[in-house]
């Protein structure tokens, strides 16, 4: 083994490795009195990378040396600002599994140097060609595990510049890919500076259009890894994959494997050059292959970091904790208090009540009205919702009538809402808004509280049948038998986007708590997804051979419940793997509803039941 001069300009840097200072230049060897460099690793405009020893440990420790070249910068006080921010960087970013720590920092008379965690382990360039493993399977992989490592350092406000295969290590089973050399990052302190041309930097032909022009957002390290991607299928060069004439990526043809309309969608969509139409994060990416359905593992392939296994409750199950029995009566809806300790039920008998969720006990149940003068419902109540403090519950009937029930002490007012044959029903947190949707096409928002006046929306042209709110968007959506769904912003109620797309009635809706997904049912039995980047086409992710009747997602974005009307009640797992659990009613699902922890899941159904079902963690003892 030589140890290796890091005099940049040395005639002849070989020396043998018991040597103390270079023979031909002179210059002493190790670097900081502890690193001895062994093999160059690379060499650029910023300097040069070392394979090192650190010799001063009983066991040497093998570490990365990067030397930062002072003639890089105009001067020697930009080389020297450029290496400590570099530092910085790295001291914080390297706390990241997929990222090297930093484990020193020198800067003496020889120079400025990084010494670097070793990840050993070839890059994806040298990879792909030895490794069975390619295709979609190693795509997937490589957007499932470096797509979290962005976000983390886009979290950080930096952004890489310079993602490449060269730059994606591939360390022995089962670590994940490792994200390296940061030294094109660029740190943005304030929002501002991504409006200001900067240095132009990164590798060419993965390199997003703007960040050629000097003005690198975080997108454009989603545009340098789907490139990274697109040279992975097809083992071409990005300028041999792009069209100058057509302006446009021409990349499938070069593909030896076919690769799936979703993954496809989702790599144009990273390398679009236009950036309104890139995806904007790597949350939003991670969203796109969640909802299409693209499985995390393929065969003997391992793509997750160990980190990220557990988290995606990988072994799961849902499993039936106790059922109650209602003879004679349906429970049409469901809600599920904001402490998660009651629930309630809109029964089919007109009356409303309320369970413990614990153990199923009843605790009350708010009677039929018995004459046309007295408080309650006078047939089926169809729909209700806990407020958000929890102190009471409104229903609706199919009697046309709202009522609230105080649970302080049993009491209740009949609200004066104009419309009828009330079908949809929720309540809005923020200001305790009852929205309500009705037989004629109208959606009714009722303050609950304050002096604000009601607001009726009149856009729909038929019955309104499902209602959701999108909170990352601040969005009410509404669906109905007119086959439409409509957003409206909150509080105005303003229409935002009518969607036609639709083919059938729709029957149910569900958003998800964290990136805003509207997912449907319809009374052909799909369940479909719709985002505002695609919202002329639905995305299927289900087809149940009867209407669908009921959908919830858990707060905590991990499950999508479908609930059906041959008796299905499916789990989809939505973080990535392709898992679905099938629970069964004896009869038609009526609703379903998931408590605030995501660890429990009650279902109604026409077989007269209300079923408690459990989330199980295999991986945990028993």
């Amino acid at each position: 083994m030589t140890t290796v001069c890091v005099n940049l300009a040395c005639p002849q840097p070989k020396n043998e490795d018991s040597a103390i200072a270079c023979a031909a230049c002179g210059q002493p060897l190790w670097v900081g009195d502890r690193y001895r460099c062994q093999q160059v690793l690379g060499q650029g405009g910023f300097g040069r990378t070392y394979l090192a020893i650190a010799e001063d440990r009983d066991s040497p420790l093998v570490c990365v040396v990067k030397q930062m070249a002072s003639g890089a910068s105009k001067n020697r006080a930009d080389a020297l600002q450029r290496f400590h921010r570099e530092a910085d960087r790295l001291a914080t970013l390297g706390q990241h599994p997929q990222i090297p720590a930093l484990l020193a920092v020198v800067d003496n008379a020889q120079g400025q140097f990084l010494v670097q965690e070793y990840i050993p382990g070839p890059n994806l360039d040298q990879f792909v060609p030895q490794s069975p493993e390619g295709g979609e399977a190693l795509v997937k992989r490589v957007l499932y595990e470096l797509l979290p490592v962005l976000a983390y350092i886009h979290q950080h406000s930096v952004i890489h510049r310079d993602i490449k295969p060269a730059n994606i290590i591939v360390p022995p089973a089962p670590q994940p890919l490792a994200l390296v050399d940061f030294g094109a990052a660029k740190a943005i302190a304030d929002p501002e500076q991504l409006k200001h041309t900067a240095t132009v930097i990164g590798s060419a032909g993965y390199a997003a259009p703007e960040q050629a022009l000097g003005k690198a957002v975080f997108a454009s390290d989603i545009f340098s890894l789907g490139v990274t991607c697109l040279h992975l299928l097809t083992g071409l060069h990005p300028f041999d994959l792009y069209s100058v004439s057509d302006d446009a990526w021409v990349w499938r043809p070069y593909a030896p494997d076919s690769v799936s309309p979703a993954l496809g969608r989702v790599l144009d969509r990273m390398v679009n050059r236009h950036l309104k139409e890139r995806y904007s994060n790597a949350q939003e990416v991670l969203a796109d292959l969640r909802w299409s359905g693209l499985a995390i593992g393929d065969g003997n392939s391992n793509p997750l970091p160990q980190s990220a296994a557990k988290s995606l409750d990988s072994a799961a199950n849902w499993e039936q904790r106790f059922a109650l029995s209602l003879p004679g009566i349906v429970a049409n809806g469901l809600a599920i208090s904001p402490s998660g300790r009651a629930i309630a039920t809109a029964c089919s008998d007109g009356t409303v009540r309320l369970w413990d969720c614990t153990n199923g006990q009843a605790i009350h149940t708010f009677r039929r009205s018995l004459g046309l003068l007295g408080l309650g419902h006078r047939g089926p109540v169809r729909t209700l919702a806990f407020t958000p403090q929890g102190d009471a519950i409104v229903s609706g009937g199919e009697d046309n009538q709202l009522i609230q029930w105080n649970l302080a002490d049993y009491s209740g007012q009949k609200l004066p809402l104009s419309g009828w044959q009330i079908s949809a029903l929720l309540i809005i947190p923020q200001d305790s808004t009852l929205a309500v949707g009705s037989g004629d096409g109208r959606v009714h928002l009722w303050p609950l509280e304050g002096s604000h006046a009601p607001k009726t929306l009149v856009h729909h042209q038929a019955q309104v049948t499902a209602l959701a709110v999108d909170w990352v968007n601040n969005l009410l959506v509404s669906g109905g038998r007119d086959r439409t769904l409509r957003l409206w912003s909150l509080p105005s109620g303003r229409l935002v986007r009518t969607l036609t797309a639709p083919k059938h009635d729709i029957t149910a809706l569900a958003c998800h708590p964290h990136d805003g997904r509207i997912v449907s049912g319809d009374q052909a039995g799909q369940v479909q997804v719709w985002s505002a980047a695609n919202p002329d086409e639905g995305l299927v992710i289900d087809k149940s051979s009867g209407p669908v009747t009921a959908l919830a997602i858990s707060p905590n974005g991990h499950w999508l419940a479908i609930g059906a009307e041959n008796g299905q009640l499916i789990l989809v797992n939505l973080q990535g793997q392709s898992q679905k659990i099938q629970l069964r009613h004896a009869w038609a699902v009526r609703a379903i509803a998931f408590t605030p922890d995501s660890r429990m899941l009650v279902s109604t159904s026409a077989d007269e039941t209300i079923r408690f079902w459990c989330f199980v963690d295999l991986t945990l003892p028993n």
